[in-house]
């Protein structure tokens, strides 16, 4: 068996961000490698609506999002592998990736590997993902206009969202596991306000219910349970970046996330990170596209200035 050819170019993740990055690496001459354990499009193809991205005045779905993604990506010279990264070597020249599949050699990585939702893990929550269930406010709170929604989470993020929710749903019911907020009192007293937003405190969900979509919540309160008829559930109890298999490889944040400068340049020479799993203010398609061309397009002017016997 030949070994693997050695790449430009290796995107892990077929998001927003590393459809990009591969698609601007490839119209840069570079020949790239793309590793996507699951469909193209990432976590968007479980959206149900998306309706802020451009070019797209009626809206469109995450699914039909992820197809025209998968299509234009496969319209150029792109090697597109069922796989994910378990741990990577980024000291030095030659960049590997490690996966179950196999060892992939490169002289330039792009990480677009995304977040992951802190779940609830309660009954009912795998069944109704993406039918009822969200973690993101700006992607799917105008679904839920003139309609009654239950808030999972205290943190200031949360409350901010909760803000942008209330703004569409009829009736909100914010669910947190202790009696007291920890985020700055101004934006507390904001939501207090709010004649819409009912809060709960002191309490866990147990249940989401609902067969088809979501119907309601069940709450362990205290020494009670109370259940909520609701048409949809935002759990925001935070996200976790995809970073564990980095181990030490790249400099973090206390979060995890990877920290990049304006060029998407990582800690490692030629190894970029681009979309949701970069410290980044803002984490949305249209962003995590924008960072996967710069991130490519710097790789590129790397690469050349090598190849042009440059450092």
């Amino acid at each position: 068996m030949s070994p693997d050819p050695l790449y430009d170019l290796i995107v892990l993740g077929g998001g927003p961000a590393g459809v990009s990055a591969a698609i601007y690496g490839a119209r840069a001459g570079l020949s790239v490698i793309l590793l996507e354990k699951m469909l193209i499009g990432g976590r968007l193809v479980s959206v149900e609506r998306i309706e802020n991205y451009p070019g797209f005045p009626e809206g469109i779905s995450g699914p039909e999002l992820g197809l025209l993604l998968d299509k234009q990506l496969r319209s150029f010279e792109v090697r597109i592998e069922a796989s994910q990264a378990e741990q990577v070597s980024f000291k030095g020249e030659l960049k590997k990736v490690f996966t179950p599949e196999g060892e992939f050699n490169g002289r330039a990585v792009v990480i677009a590997t995304g977040t992951m939702p802190k779940l609830l893990q309660v009954e009912g929550e795998e069944d109704l993902r993406g039918r009822g269930i969200s973690h993101c406010a700006s992607c799917d709170a105008a679904f839920f206009r003139g309609k009654g929604v239950a808030v999972v989470g205290g943190s200031s993020a949360a409350l901010e969202e909760t803000l942008f929710i209330a703004r569409f749903a009829a009736k909100v019911y914010l669910i947190h596991n202790r009696d007291t907020f920890r985020a700055p009192q101004a934006l507390q007293e904001r939501i207090f306000a709010l004649p819409n937003v009912e809060i709960i405190w002191n309490s866990t969900v147990q249940k989401i219910e609902g067969e088809q979509k979501v119907t309601g919540v069940r709450l362990l309160q205290e020494d009670h349970e109370r259940e909520l008829a609701v048409d949809g559930i935002f759990v925001l109890t935070g996200r976790i970046p995809s970073t564990d298999f980095l181990r030490d490889e790249l400099s973090l944040d206390e979060s995890g996330y990877i920290i990049t400068n304006e060029l998407m340049e990582t800690s490692q020479s030629r190894v970029y990170a681009a979309g949701d799993v970069r410290r980044t203010p803002l984490r949305q398609i249209i962003t995590a596209a924008a960072d996967g061309a710069i991130a490519a397009t710097a790789a590129a002017r790397s690469l050349n200035k090598a190849g042009a016997g440059e450092s």
